[in-house]
């Protein structure tokens, strides 16, 4: 098997200055033998030609040849015919070596010094982020909501289409692109909303980002100033409630029921407040929609009170009883108030991060000028495949499959809780998405999570969604998995659940 070439190190290294007491050639020898012996050079690693080195360092080539051939004698390097010379692999017993002492690291003794003292920071210190390392574990435990089966991906279509950009003629995509996000994509994403959620806009009104999160963020920012309040939905997205707690801003728990937020609670708690979060196609997470009277009273209310609405349209494609209905920014007093968040996430894959923003006409160019120099812009090139991905049907066909796949894994889920978890955990009915808010029936959720854990199934409280006490719940995933490990997970749910009654 022919032996590995290693790059060679020494052009990059850094040998110091010769002392003055000392002959070019000793000190050219002490230099590389150190870094042998330090590690610098590793052994195998391929060494500059004489005449590169003395060029490099401006000696004579004769003063290099003359140290590499001390270096030879004493077994530290190995001249290879053809090819050049390299650090040898065994290195020589330093014993061999009496006068030379090996530079040790000297560690760190300066004392850890303490975080900064900025708010940003005081604040993060006092949550545990909901996006932290539990929720990218890779595993597919049951029943760990708000993911999507990223196994049914069609991969080697995107690959396909990966390729094609990076084709010499296609390099365009490798460069800097415009902070809105690629035009080719804003187009596409207008004629997918057009189509799909009712929503008639311009391609110059759509904002391209990482995630829905940085979304929010960006309208933290530039909405609501610090000590002013947010409605929020109680239960809600448990990100949004953390990022008001370290931008400064105040959420105000509205309540959530069977048709969505109660905006008469929202005015009678917060009438002055500078932006309303909420999900009204599909409640997350109850699973709810918002009805149609509280849709007109939210745009009046923001209307009246000059607030920003921010519609975050998660999941909405996933609807199993019906076609999705159409987002409350395709009404039309919705134009200049109502900020309309996507995400292709939870549609395609997590690890695509490209989310978008529908912005009224007056906060286009904020927007922009924020983003870009927060976050300069999205990765061009995901959003050049994106783009042929979704003009080339590839995405639409990928979610109506998608949607019937869930559909049935949502149908699994009700016939294993109808089987086995009668008295432990009901579950409502099934209309859409990937997760599902179900009612706890045994001990609390703390110690229920718990005891699944311990048998191999994830949850997610009920409690991590809620700003005020709530009874007790579980959010359970089942978009990712199998029909036959749902039944199969139902049943270990079963047995562990049997314990705390």
């Amino acid at each position: 098997m022919p032996r590995e070439k290693r790059p060679s190190q020494g052009l990059s290294l850094p040998l110091g200055t010769p002392p003055a007491d000392a002959s070019l050639q000793e000190w050219l020898y002490q230099s590389l033998r150190e870094a042998i012996l330090g590690g610098r050079l590793p052994s195998g690693s391929q060494l500059p030609s004489t005449r590169a080195l003395a060029q490099h360092y401006s000696l004579a080539r004769g003063t290099v040849q003359a140290a590499y051939q001390q270096l030879l004698s004493e077994a530290y390097i190995q001249a290879r015919a053809g090819s050049g010379t390299y650090v040898s692999e065994v290195l020589p017993d330093a014993t061999l070596h009496a006068g030379y002492v090996r530079r040790k690291v000297v560690p760190n003794v300066e004392p850890p010094r303490a975080p900064p003292d900025t708010p940003w920071v005081e604040r993060l210190g006092a949550i545990s982020p909901v996006f932290g390392r539990r929720a990218v574990t890779p595993g597919l435990r049951p029943f760990f909501p708000h993911r999507g089966d990223v196994r049914a991906f069609p991969v080697d279509t995107w690959r396909k289409l990966h390729i094609q950009q990076l084709r010499s003629s296609r390099l365009s995509a490798l460069f800097d692109s415009d902070p809105s996000g690629l035009p080719a994509l804003r187009e596409a994403i207008a004629g997918y909303l057009a189509i799909a959620r009712g929503v008639q806009v311009s391609a110059e009104r759509i904002l391209v980002l990482s995630s829905v999160q940085q979304g929010i963020d960006l309208c933290l920012r530039l909405l609501v100033p610090p000590g002013e309040q947010v409605w929020v939905e109680d239960p809600g997205y448990p990100g949004t409630r953390q990022l008001l707690e370290v931008s400064g801003c105040l959420a105000v728990d509205v309540p959530v029921d069977r048709d969505g937020i109660r905006v008469d609670e929202g005015i009678r708690r917060a009438p002055k407040a500078r932006l309303a979060y909420v999900t009204p196609s599909r409640q997350l997470p109850l699973g709810g929609e918002l009805s149609p009277a509280r849709r007109l009273a939210l745009l009046r209310w923001a209307s009246e009170s000059g607030a920003y609405i921010l519609e975050d349209d998660y999941d909405s494609e996933y609807r199993f009883i019906a076609k999705p209905i159409p987002a409350m920014r395709s009404l039309p007093a919705a134009d200049s108030s109502v900020i309309l968040a996507g995400t292709f996430s939870k549609l395609l894959f997590p690890a695509i991060r490209l989310a978008y923003l529908v912005l009224p006409p007056q906060l286009v160019e904020s927007f922009t000028r924020a983003s870009a120099l927060i976050s300069r812009h999205a990765n061009s090139l995901s959003q050049a495949v994106l783009a042929d991905f979704i003009n080339e049907g590839h995405f639409d066909r990928h979610v109506r499959r998608m949607r019937k796949r869930y559909a049935s894994r949502a149908e699994a889920l009700s016939e294993a809780a109808q089987r086995h978890w009668q008295g432990l955990i009901e579950v409502p009915e099934i209309r859409a998405g990937l997760d599902i808010a179900c009612h706890l029936q045994v001990a609390d959720e703390a110690r229920a999570c718990a005891r699944l854990a311990e048998q191999g199934i994830d949850v997610m409280p009920l409690a991590r969604y809620c700003g005020t006490p709530r009874a007790p719940g579980l959010v359970l995933g089942f978009a990712p998995y199998e029909e036959r490990s749902i039944f199969d997970a139902a049943q270990v749910v079963q047995k562990a659940l049997q314990g705390l009654r």
